[in-house]
């Protein structure tokens, strides 16, 4: 009996095919659909999967389609007797027990040259059937080749990928009110909300100010503590900051990181008065995230920072830690402009930096914002 040729790439639980394509970590890509026979279905690092469409039949109660998978670089085979680039199967499965088997697979070289390949025959491919469970690749094949079989126009997850980006949050309200920057939030088709604790809860956004770059989102769950406004004492170049946020979180994970500063100037870029600087290092993920005073009230929240690079390119000069913060009382006018109940006061007692700190920590928020990888594509480069 002909064999299967080596190192075949895996399609969920089919025995000994199983190793390669979960070592691929799929993840979803923001393409759309061929208009040829072959749709891009999905990308990982290393690898392309091509669905295709014209392949799907119906047969004794089985779906047929074919599946090719594109690798980045020439990967050998498991026996080391050659090189392929391409792989090249064909799958049969029953859409009502989500069971799948392979039929056949081919390897190919870089050049497009045939290596090696193998058929099973009918009752060897049955005896092979494998439930693919409801998620993962395989499954994902299965669904969209059933879907086709029926006469339905699926899209294939290549076509409808979503990508997450991260900010932070200021809890304004233990009613679930949180005060985050618009750019958090724009373009988002789902918002979800993480506590220390890491429990998620969904949120809805309510009001935005895209001049002052401040967005209102109600969360569906109350918080145990909520942020005090500082009122009454005016911002004071010199004066301590701490910042809490989640930066690089993909990279340092998703508890808070706290940064600490000092206000290095009342205004913003050019004197804008509704922004002011500060030192603390910013990076993708403070943004939205409180900025607090000695006593640990809130005097701003995080915007942007200085694009280093682009004064370096302009100026020869490479900037450091100038961030921005929007005005506390810019905040504060925002949240009465839609009616929000929130804490404020005057200046408290200065508190040690690790008070501060857990005070910070108590009042912020992940939020994390999905949206379509074109939507995210498309946006601008604010500073997350």
């Amino acid at each position: 009996m002909r064999r299967f040729p080596a190192a075949l790439p895996s399609f969920g639980p089919l025995g000994r095919f199983a190793a390669p394509l979960v070592a691929l970590a799929l993840i979803l890509a923001a393409a759309p659909a061929a208009a040829e026979s072959w749709q891009l279905f999905a990308t990982a690092k290393t690898a392309k999967v091509f669905f295709d469409r014209d392949s799907v039949r119906e047969d004794e109660g089985y779906v047929h389609y074919r599946v090719r998978i594109e690798f980045d670089e020439p990967r050998d085979s498991r026996d080391r007797k050659y090189r392929y680039k391409t792989s090249l199967s064909s799958q049969a499965g029953q859409c009502e027990a989500r069971k799948v088997a392979l039929t056949s697979v081919a390897h190919y070289g870089e050049a497009g040259n045939r290596l090696a390949g193998s058929t099973r025959t009918p009752e060897r491919w049955r005896q092979a059937l494998a439930d693919v469970g409801a998620d993962g690749l395989q499954a994902r094949l299965l669904q969209h080749a059933c879907a086709l079989a029926k006469g339905e126009s699926p899209v294939p997850p290549a076509a409808r990928a979503t990508t997450a980006t991260i900010g932070a949050g200021v809890v304004v309200s233990t009613e679930g009110l949180l005060l985050t920057n618009h750019h958090v939030t724009q373009g988002c088709e789902s918002l979800t909300v993480l506590d220390g604790q890491q429990q998620r809860a969904t949120a809805t956004l309510v009001g935005t100010d895209v001049a002052n770059d401040l967005a209102l989102l109600k969360v569906e769950r109350a918080f145990p503590v909520a942020a005090s406004f500082r009122r009454g004492t005016p911002l004071q170049a010199g004066e301590s900051v701490t910042v809490v946020g989640f930066p690089l979180a993909s990279i340092l994970g998703f508890d808070p990181n706290v940064a600490f500063g000092y206000v290095s100037a009342t205004g913003g870029l050019r004197g804008d008065a509704t922004r002011f600087q500060i030192s603390a290092p910013i990076h993708k993920g403070n943004s939205g995230g409180p900025i607090l005073d000695q006593g640990g009230q809130v005097i701003g929240i995080v915007t942007s920072k200085l694009n280093a690079l682009a004064v370096q390119k302009r100026t020869g000069d490479l900037p450091q830690n100038i961030s921005f913060g929007v005005r506390g009382e810019v905040a504060q006018t925002f949240l009465e402009r839609h009616m929000a109940s929130f804490r404020s006061g005057a200046a408290g007692p200065k508190l040690e930096n690790t008070e501060v700190a857990a005070t910070g920590i108590a009042i912020t928020m992940l939020v994390a914002c999905r949206k379509s990888a074109a939507a995210a594509g498309n946006q601008g480069a604010a500073t997350r």
